[in-house]
C-alpha cells in the first residue's frame, strides 16, 4: 500500500509542478504580448505626433505666405500644402481606425481611445482644410486648434509612461537603438 501511496504522491507532485510551470510560462507570454501592444501604441502616438508637427509646420509656412500664395492655396487643390493636409487627414483616419479596432487588453483601452481621439481630431481639422473650396479653406485653416490634440497627446504620454515602466519597454527597443535622422 505504501508503494501505491508513493506513486499517487509522485503523480500529484508532478501535476502541481506542471501546473505551476504552465502558469509561470503563461504569465510570461502574456507580459510579452502586452509589451508588443504597448510598442504598437507608442508607434501610434508617434504617428499622431509627427502629423501634428507637419500640420504645425504647414500652417506656419502658410502664415508667412503672401496673398498670391494664399489665393493659390485656397483655390487650387494641387498645392503642396493642400496635398499635405489631405495626406494627414487620410493617415489620421487610418490611424484612428486601427486604434479603435485593435484587440487590446482592457488595461490598454484608455490609452488607445485617447490616441484615437487625437487622431480623429487632427484628421478632421486637416480634412476641412484639404476639402474646402475658396474662402472655406482659409476659414478652416484659421480655425485649426491644435491645443486639443496636444492635450490628448500629453494625456496619452502620461499613460504610456506608466505602461513603459510597468512592462519595461524602453525607447531603444522601439527604434532599434539606432540613430534616426
Amino acid at each position: 500500500m505504501t508503494s501505491e501511496l508513493m506513486v499517487y504522491i509522485a503523480i500529484g507532485a508532478g501535476s502541481v509542478a506542471a501546473v505551476a510551470v504552465i502558469a509561470v510560462l503563461t504569465r510570461l507570454a502574456w507580459r510579452r504580448q502586452v509589451r508588443r501592444y504597448v510598442v504598437t501604441l507608442i508607434g501610434g502616438q508617434e504617428d499622431v505626433r509627427t502629423a501634428l508637427s507637419t500640420v504645425h509646420k504647414a500652417s506656419g509656412r502658410l502664415a508667412e505666405a503672401n496673398d498670391g500664395e494664399l489665393i493659390a492655396f485656397a483655390l487650387g487643390s494641387g498645392s503642396d500644402e493642400r496635398r499635405t493636409f489631405a495626406d494627414i487627414a487620410e493617415r489620421m483616419d487610418i490611424t484612428a481606425e486601427e486604434l479603435q479596432t485593435m484587440a487590446l487588453p482592457k488595461g490598454l483601452w484608455p490609452v488607445a481611445n485617447t490616441l484615437a481621439d487625437a487622431a480623429v481630431l487632427l484628421g478632421q481639422q486637416a480634412g476641412r482644410v484639404s476639402s474646402g473650396v475658396g474662402l472655406e479653406v482659409l476659414d478652416a485653416l484659421g480655425e485649426i486648434d491644435l491645443v486639443g490634440v496636444v492635450s490628448l497627446l500629453e494625456a496619452s504620454d502620461a499613460m504610456l509612461s506608466d505602461l513603459r515602466e510597468r512592462y519595461r519597454v524602453a525607447d531603444d527597443i522601439i527604434y532599434g537603438g539606432g540613430l534616426y535622422i
